[in-house]
């Protein structure tokens, strides 16, 4: 195994002792998903896709939300959001770079954007483009860590082990949109970057 390797290995087992003993230490609001809003900015939710109890015990959130929102005519986007109350052994954030391959999706480009939240903070998010047999979508995704929206795992981790010792805090919660490539794969993120730019300050009063 790699020196690299190695390093990261120890900081997510740091991070989760040390979120772990967070978890015990703090008392947070529990995410109500039916409190979520059904209508952000222009766009308003058309359907609610619950998740089978298999996948459920799988990705093991605390509470998730799991809906398509449309807005005007073109295509709807996905939201998928997974909150974990806390971060311990056995139980956290499931990347989408491991689960959507495990679902069929082959990505076929990854990279990171930027993206300005409503307080003038610059977020980050990673958009990845995806296939299945004849479809492809543009996936938007970022992890919502006490006021930030970060792009990676390893960074998500970092600052989970900083606010487990500083805030006694271990919760955290997966944002990802999916917008189904219909025209073109400029016009699909465009319509997904549209969708979280009226999405972030929702985010942010939860998470």
């Amino acid at each position: 195994m790699s020196g690299r390797r190695m390093a990261v290995l120890f900081v997510m087992l740091a991070a989760t002792a040390v979120v772990a003993h967070a978890s015990r230490s703090a008392a947070v609001a529990p995410f109500a998903p039916s409190a979520f809003p059904a209508s952000v900015g222009s766009w308003h939710a058309t359907s609610e896709t619950p998740i089978d109890e298999e996948t459920a015990r799988q990705l093991g959130a605390d509470a998730y939300v799991n809906r398509t929102y449309a807005s005007g005519a073109s295509a709807p986007v996905g939201l998928y959001v997974a909150y974990y109350a806390s971060q311990r052994p056995g139980v956290s954030i499931h990347s989408p770079l491991h689960c959507l391959p495990g679902t069929g999706w082959e990505p076929l480009a990854i990279s990171t954007m930027d993206v300005t939240r409503p307080d003038g903070a610059t977020g980050h998010l990673r958009r990845m483009i995806v296939r299945k047999n004849l479809d492809r979508a543009v996936v938007l995704y970022w992890y919502e860590v006490h006021g930030r929206m970060l792009a990676g795992e390893l960074s998500s981790k970092l600052f989970l082990l900083a606010d487990g010792i500083r805030l006694h805090r271990s919760d955290a919660a997966l944002v990802r949109v999916s917008v189904p490539v219909t025209a073109s794969t400029n016009a699909a993120e465009q319509r997904g970057l549209a969708f979280v730019r009226d999405l972030v300050p929702s985010v942010t009063r939860w998470f």
